[in-house]
C-alpha cells in the first residue's frame, strides 16, 4: 500500500510540478505581452504627438508662405503685366527691380550681407 502511496504522491507531485511549469510560462507570456501593449500604446501617443507638433508647424510655415505671397505678389503682378515686346527688356527690368525692392537694396549695390556672383562683379581696368 506504501508503494502505490508513494507512486500516487511522485505522479501528483510531477503534475504539480508540470501545471507549476505551465503557470510559470503563462507569467512569462503575460508579461511579455503586457510590455508589446505597453511599447505600442507608447508608440501611439508619440505619433500623436508628433501629428500636433507637425500640424502647428505646417500652419506655421502655411501662415509665413500667405506672408510671403502677399509681399511678392505686387512684384509679380509687375512682371506679368508689363507691355509685350520682342524683347524681354521690360519683364527684366521689371523683374529686378521687384527683388531689389523685395531684397530691400539700392539699385546700384548688392543687398545687405550679400556678395553678387564672381562672373557678375566688376573689375577694375588694369592701370597702365
Amino acid at each position: 500500500m506504501t508503494k502505490y502511496l508513494a507512486i500516487g504522491a511522485g505522479v501528483l507531485a510531477a503534475i504539480a510540478g508540470v501545471l507549476g511549469w505551465l503557470l510559470l510560462q503563462a507569467h512569462e507570456d503575460l508579461g511579455k505581452a503586457e510590455l508589446a501593449l505597453s511599447n505600442a500604446k507608447a508608440v501611439i501617443a508619440q505619433k500623436e504627438k508628433d501629428a500636433k507638433l507637425s500640424e502647428l508647424l505646417i500652419a506655421t510655415l502655411q501662415g509665413r508662405v500667405q506672408q510671403i505671397d502677399a509681399t511678392v505678389a505686387p512684384v509679380r503682378e509687375r512682371i506679368i503685366h508689363v507691355p509685350v515686346t520682342v524683347t524681354c527688356g521690360p519683364a527684366i527690368a521689371a523683374a529686378v527691380a521687384g527683388v531689389q525692392q523685395l531684397l530691400l537694396a539700392a539699385p546700384d549695390r548688392p543687398p545687405t550681407g550679400r556678395e553678387p556672383a564672381a562672373a557678375v562683379r566688376p573689375t577694375e581696368a588694369p592701370a597702365k
